[in-house]
């Protein structure tokens, strides 16, 4: 019997094409909608995911600043209110919370530098950097986004003593050492340094090579030798060569957590802590952020706005059920002869509903089949072409928009379809 209703439902639809085409065309406009805004806002999310990942889901940003209720004027001592989190701080946060943390990275940024060899003409053979200060704790909490070519990374012993080692980019050794890594190693770099006002002449030891990635560089550079890429020195170092070394204090830190750490759960604790060691009288306050927070608050914006364009879909979807319901309607009419025919031949009113429910159903599946293979090109055109992200489909969504599909064509198939079946064959027949 199925197979019956399936052939005549074919047979019905290949005799008004057109018709046909035009019924489906609600759907596939709705289907197309929900899977291509699905496919996009996928894709987005995943992108977002990845690119807030770059920086460490299982990093934690630590910061302190005046407090709100701290009232500044022209006798203001301005150096009583430089924020620092002290050593003595920073070594009981390590004491409490040490199985919980893996490192704990330290960063200072500075002014900008032209290194030079000696026994090179400076002209010819330069490179452009910015200065960074960082300690040991920095390459662990920077593993993903730190490459190290060859040599090695700062000791504590040379970043607590001021020590001038430096690690350079492979880009600087292409300008200064024709590529050659093993002999940068080792060999004395010539700093012309700014910061501020000042200009110093500079003398650093290359201990380490890392690979360049463009994150901090300037891609549109005249020349190779124009882009700037970071100059890391100890942290102490960096901090020397300040104008006023003696108000450089740490004001931010970012603490790598182990591996199974809560890091949502340990971000509030900290902070709490963070606080606690300031006293009650303190005139500063902190706050500690993750990326894994982040993350989550940019998945349910991101989610939110998916709905939202999803109930436009959901509208042209519901439109086409209209249609489908109003062309049922119309070929019942059509065809009330023929169905008082069958009901005369013995045909039962079950079988009548079939009939043309099945034809219902074909109709909404074949217009939902349409729908989601061009809301698939929709959604890869739109991050191919225009968004430049990788494409990430939704299975679960491409399977729900076919059963809704089916489920149109039951629901806006059922009313035409039990009128039909509750014809009176008399009547029926009579019909002119």
């Amino acid at each position: 019997m199925l197979r019956e209703n399936i052939v005549l439902a074919f047979t019905s639809l290949a005799a008004n094409r057109l018709r046909s085409l035009l019924t489906m065309l609600g759907i596939i406009i709705g289907i197309a909608s929900v899977i291509a805004i699905m496919t996009v806002g996928n894709s987005q999310t995943a992108e977002n995911e990845r690119q807030l990942s770059m920086f460490g889901v299982n990093q934690i940003d630590c910061y302190m600043w005046l407090a709100d209720n701290v009232q500044i004027d022209e006798n203001t001592d301005m150096a009583s209110l430089t924020p620092e989190f002290t050593p003595e701080m920073m070594n009981h946060v390590v004491s409490t919370y040490g199985d919980r943390i893996e490192a704990i990275s330290a960063t200072k940024w500075g002014g900008s530098a032209t290194a030079t060899v000696s026994g090179k003409d400076p002209e010819k053979y330069y490179a452009s950097g910015n200065m960074v200060g960082v300690n040991p704790g920095w390459f662990t909490v920077n593993a993903g986004n730190f490459s190290l070519i060859d040599g090695r990374i700062f000791t504590e012993k040379e970043a607590q003593a001021d020590s001038y080692t430096i690690i350079v980019s492979d880009k600087l050794v292409n300008n200064l050492f024709d590529g050659d890594v093993s002999r940068a190693l080792g060999s004395r770099l010539d700093l012309n340094y700014f910061s501020g006002e000042s200009q110093l002449l500079l003398g650093y030891t290359i201990i380490g090579v890392y690979r360049y990635q463009g994150y901090g560089g300037m891609m549109d550079a005249s020349s190779e030798k124009d882009i700037s890429t970071e100059l890391y020195v100890p942290y102490r170092n960096l901090i020397s060569l300040s104008e006023q070394p003696d108000q450089e204090k740490l004001n931010s830190f970012t603490v790598s957590v182990t591996p199974g750490t809560d890091v949502i759960g340990f971000t509030q604790e900290l902070s709490a802590f963070l606080t606690s060691e300031l006293g009650p009288d303190t005139k500063f306050q902190v706050s500690c952020y993750n990326n894994e927070e982040w993350i989550e608050e940019s998945n349910n914006q991101m989610r939110q706005q998916v709905m939202t364009t999803t109930l436009i879909g959901a509208i042209a979807l519901l439109v086409g059920g209209i249609g489908v319901m109003n062309i049922m309607t119309v070929s019942i009419t059509e065809r009330t002869k023929e169905i008082g025919t069958r009901k005369a031949l013995g045909a039962r009113d079950r079988e009548i509903r079939m009939q043309f429910i099945t034809e219902a159903i074909l109709i909404s599946l074949i217009g939902g089949l349409i729908g989601i293979v061009t809301g698939i090109l929709m959604g890869v055109v739109i991050c191919k072409a225009v968004q430049h992200i990788p494409v990430v489909l939704s299975v679960g969504s491409i399977a729900g928009s076919f059963l809704v599909s089916f489920a149109v064509g039951v629901f806006f198939g059922y009313y035409p379809a039990n009128r039909a079946a509750r014809m009176d064959p008399i009547e029926a027949l009579r019909y002119e």
